[in-house]
C-alpha cells in the first residue's frame, strides 16, 4: 500500500513531456524531450525506462494498432509500477517513439509478460518494417541533473 501511495505520487509530480525537436522520434532519448521540466518537482530517484522506436508499415492497420495498444495499456495500469506512458504519433517517414517510465524493471518485466502485451507483440510483422527497444536506467540526481545508463540486457 505504502508503495503504491508513492507511485501515485510520482505520477502526479512527473509533468507529462514534450518533444523538444520535431524530429524527436529519431533523437537520443535524452535529447528529444524537456526530461528537467518533467522531473522538476520529483526528488532524488533511479527509475526504469523502456523506449519502443518503430518504423510503421504502409500498410499497417491503425485501428489494430490502437485496440493492441490499449488493451496493453489496460493491462499495464493493473499490474501496477507504471508512472507514465508516453504515445507517440508517427512522423512523415512513420516513425513513431513511444515510452514507458517505470518505477523498477521488475515491475515491468511483470507487466511485460501478460496475454495483451504478448498480443501487442505478436504483431510486429504484419504492422511495422522494423523495431527497437531501449532500457535505461534513469536517474535524477539531487542536483537536479538526469542521467540515462543504456542497459544491454
Amino acid at each position: 500500500m505504502a508503495q503504491e501511495r508513492q507511485a501515485t505520487g510520482l505520477r502526479n509530480a512527473f509533468s507529462q513531456p514534450t518533444p523538444v525537436h520535431p524530429e524527436y522520434a529519431s533523437l537520443p532519448i535524452r535529447e528529444g524531450l524537456d526530461w528537467a521540466r518533467c522531473f522538476r518537482s520529483i526528488p532524488a530517484i533511479r527509475l526504469y525506462l523502456v523506449v519502443f522506436r518503430s518504423v510503421r508499415r504502409a500498410s499497417a492497420d491503425s485501428d489494430v494498432l490502437k485496440a493492441h495498444d490499449d488493451a496493453a495499456y489496460a493491462e499495464t495500469l493493473g499490474a501496477g509500477g507504471l508512472l507514465y506512458y508516453f504515445k507517440g504519433e508517427a512522423n512523415e517517414r512513420r516513425e513513431c517513439l513511444s515510452f514507458c517510465l517505470w518505477e523498477s524493471r521488475q515491475r515491468a518485466l511483470e507487466a511485460a509478460g501478460g496475454p495483451s502485451h504478448r498480443a501487442a507483440a505478436g504483431i510486429w510483422r504484419a504492422m511495422y518494417e522494423s523495431y527497437e527497444l531501449e532500457r535505461y536506467h534513469l536517474q535524477k540526481m539531487r542536483e537536479g541533473t538526469i542521467s540515462f545508463e543504456r542497459l544491454t540486457a
